[in-house]
């Protein structure tokens, strides 16, 4: 791997990893093979190819202090100064999350969301577009005092919010994510954090109903999932348990645990047949190590380890974690992207994965 140390290490001769050094400082947020959208700072641009001139898009609107911020990398981590997700909606515009922002970008302007009761985050990949040109998103708080919760419905035509479905005050902490299966249509809700607010849930009229699928232990806390036509897969974000990964047949509903992880994990993605999860560098006391790693899931279950990436000296709490940020979009045929957030090395950095020769 390119600019690696010897605390970065391939752990697999199937897989390629290489950064781009060409794009170091840019983040990849939406990958098809028409276009690619990057991210530098609060600027967003589009390139039609990795070797063509890159074209401004567009660029949150910021205050002083932010711009001032995201201009120093350490500031910009401590400050959460980033985008989230960029996700096209009809009529060519886009849903983003910008730090706590939430806005559609149409024409190169973003308009704020109307209806939000309080400034959130959604975590990266963590809503869910349909068909009608509406997305679904939770909110991602702190919530200590654990308040009521709200699960969001955008109207991509007018950039207003309405509530879907609201968790009681005392119920839990916050939402992980909102993922729409292909294959069913059905939205699933990943909740937080503590034992019974460890929830994995399904709607299959958009959150008119709900079905728990799991809940109760951190077996059940997940930040991400992923779905085949013969199964769902997650892996956990235990903070005091052995992290696992899971499959989820859909013709029993029987849930089987496929390996441990190392590690708590957040973000995932699927390229074809092949999925990838990204363990966390989030030095919690289920995790031995300070190390980032990437798993490989084949058709066959048969998993493995693709990268490892040790965590840089700055403070997890203050500055994140370390973390593998996957882009949003159909993706490009036998590659797939992530950028690092908080790891040696590789901060700020873009790499690609592709199978050896």
């Amino acid at each position: 791997m390119s600019g690696n140390s010897g605390a970065n290490t391939n752990c697999s001769t199937r897989w390629r990893v290489e950064e781009l050094p060409a794009w170091r400082g840019y983040s990849l947020e939406w990958a098809s093979q028409e276009s690619l959208l990057l991210a530098r700072r609060q600027h967003i641009y589009e390139v039609d190819g990795w070797n063509t001139e890159k074209r401004k898009v567009a660029s949150f609107p910021m205050t002083w202090w932010q711009r001032a911020g995201v201009a120093l990398r350490p500031a910009q981590r401590l400050l959460r100064l980033m985008y989230y997700n960029l996700v096209p909606l009809a009529g060519n515009a886009w849903f983003a999350t910008f730090g706590k922002c939430g806005a559609v970008l149409r024409d190169g302007r973003f308009q704020p969301l109307a209806g939000l009761r309080r400034p959130c985050r959604v975590l990266r990949g963590g809503c869910a577009v349909t068909g009608e040109n509406e997305a679904f998103f939770g909110e991602y708080i702190d919530n200590r005092q654990r308040d009521a919760v709200m699960v969001y419905r955008l109207d991509g035509s007018d950039g207003r919010v309405n509530v879907a479905h609201s968790f009681p005050a005392g119920s839990v902490r916050h939402v992980h994510g909102i993922y729409r299966d292909p294959f069913t249509a059905d939205l699933w809700c990943l909740t937080g954090d503590r034992d019974g607010e460890c929830q994995m849930l399904r709607s299959r009229d958009r959150f008119a109903t709900i079905d728990v699928v799991g809940a109760g232990d951190e077996s059940w806390r997940a930040v991400s999932v992923q779905f085949s036509r013969d199964a769902i897969y997650y892996a956990t974000d235990a903070e005091f348990t052995q992290n696992h990964l899971y499959r989820i047949d859909r013709r029993t509903w029987r849930r089987e645990m496929l390996c441990p992880t190392g590690g708590p994990v957040y973000y995932s993605c699927c390229s074809g047949a092949d999925m990838f999860f990204a363990v966390t560098a989030e030095i919690c006391p289920s995790q031995a190590d300070r190390r980032a790693t990437l798993w490989h899931v084949a058709h066959d279950d048969q998993v493995e380890p693709v990268l490892q990436l040790e965590k840089d000296f700055l403070h997890k709490r203050y500055f994140m974690p370390g973390t593998l940020h996957f882009p949003g979009g159909p993706g490009i045929a036998g590659q797939v992207f992530f950028h690092a957030v908080g790891l040696r090395t590789a901060d700020n950095r873009l790499f690609s994965v592709r199978r050896a020769a």
